[in-house]
């Protein structure tokens, strides 16, 4: 390598245009390494150390890198809750208000809260501290109160004295009410940063440095990588439904009993949706807090990340359910089974139901080929029929282009 580098500098040496040609791979060289250099230097601890393996902290005493993730994951739902109770604040505050019309654009992840505090902290997370990190993640928040007057037409009736008896004279009639109408929005990413004094140049590349490299991760680490699936071979199935009681894991009868080191409330998706499908196969009343204890004593509970795929296969036959492992390349299947009236649970990877990993329950088809589901997050989006490409496009990759991430259970 040495005698290449001395023949190029006596060649540059000699000759004007090779000259010129050896200092622009020069320069290229050296903005390479340095780019290469800032990236890892912006590139969260915690997140070098769950990648590679590597330890920040050899104190026992100093949480584990996944549980200081989980801390950030924490937060946003400690914020959803404040968000709730503002609104109910602002409720009993404008009681006067005919009605109130809720305006909530809550989209926070932990992503956008790790990295003020990568930037903060200047990577040292043993200074982290939860209750900073809430108000760290209260800045992102724009909450309004605005009272508007709205015309409505009422019914009445008044009773009139005729010679043949009263008579009830009914009626409609315009009033003016006031209306509360309360607003609940995120700011945006790089809005936000001039209010924790990110401003200077460096300050703003690395924390859009960590931003973009974290919000394409999946609390694995593993990279989140998409590919199309073939749509246009599906068949017709007619509609069905399997007949499943609905579980959620922020049901206050079990949201705060510990799975793991976490609880349902966080990290119960697995154990809630599994629940409901026993529950609804078997005839039997299993609650998501008996499904948890299960998974955990059997070695199905991923501390820091949720559950093992291995809770549906396993968990499933425990029950004494039939269980079939579907890729996610064959969506004639999965809507052949909804058809049947046999309910699906799908792992699904980031987009419309989560910005990491998450367990949904897939319970029927409707007449004009729309996915019903059952999320034990979200009553919403329980509520809502889903274009089957959405559910097949956001189904978790985790196990590779191939992968298995539904689960078709027969009794």
């Amino acid at each position: 390598m040495i005698p290449i580098l001395k023949s190029l500098l006596i060649q540059s040496a000699l000759d004007e245009e090779k000259r010129k040609t050896f200092t622009i791979i020069l320069i290229s060289v050296f903005s390479l390494i340095l780019v290469i250099i800032l990236a890892l230097l912006s590139f969260p601890s915690i997140l070098i150390s769950i990648l590679f393996g590597s330890t920040v902290d050899t104190n026992p005493n100093i949480l584990d890198d996944i549980e200081k993730v989980a801390v950030y994951q924490e937060a946003i739902f400690t914020v959803d809750e404040l968000n709730k109770e503002w609104i109910e604040r602002m409720k009993k505050a404008h009681s006067y208000c005919y009605e109130f019309e809720i305006e909530y654009n809550y989209d926070l992840t932990w992503h956008e809260l790790l990295t003020i505090d990568s930037v903060l902290l200047n990577q040292d997370f043993r200074k982290m501290d939860q209750d900073k990190i809430i108000n760290n993640a209260l800045k992102f928040m724009t909450r309004t109160i605005e009272i508007v007057e709205r015309q409505y037409s009422e019914p009445y009736s008044y009773v009139v004295a005729t010679p043949n008896g009263p008579v009830v004279v009914t009626g409609t009639r315009t009033v003016i009410r006031k209306v509360g109408i309360i607003r609940i929005s995120t700011r945006k990413f790089e809005d936000v940063l001039p209010d924790f004094n990110i401003t200077t140049e460096e300050d703003v590349f690395m924390a859009t440095n960590i931003y973009n490299t974290i919000s394409s991760m999946d609390v694995e680490g593993n990279l989140n990588i998409y590919d199309d699936i073939n749509m246009d071979d599906l068949k017709e199935y007619p509609e069905g439904y399997a007949n499943i009681p609905y579980y959620n894991q922020t049901d206050k009868r079990w949201a705060t009993h510990p799975y793991g080191k976490s609880t349902i409330y966080s990290a119960g998706c697995g154990p809630t949706s599994l629940a409901m499908v026993v529950s609804g196969l078997t005839g039997q009343r299993v609650t998501p807090d008996v499904v948890a204890d299960w998974s955990y004593r059997n070695g199905h509970r991923a501390e820091g990340q949720g559950s093992y795929w291995s809770l549906m296969t396993e968990g499933g036959k425990h029950y004494g359910l039939n269980v079939e492992a579907v890729s996610r390349q064959n969506p004639n299947k999965i809507i052949k089974a909804l058809s049947e009236g046999y309910p699906v649970i799908a792992s699904m990877g980031p987009g419309h139901f989560t910005k990491g990993g998450h367990f949904i329950v897939l319970r029927g088809l409707t007449s004009d080929g729309k996915v019903l589901v059952y999320d034990s997050a979200s009553v919403e989006r329980s509520n809502k029929a889903w274009d089957l490409s959405i559910i097949i496009n956001e189904s978790s990759t985790n196990g590779g282009i191939n992968g298995s991430p539904f689960w078709i259970f027969r009794p």
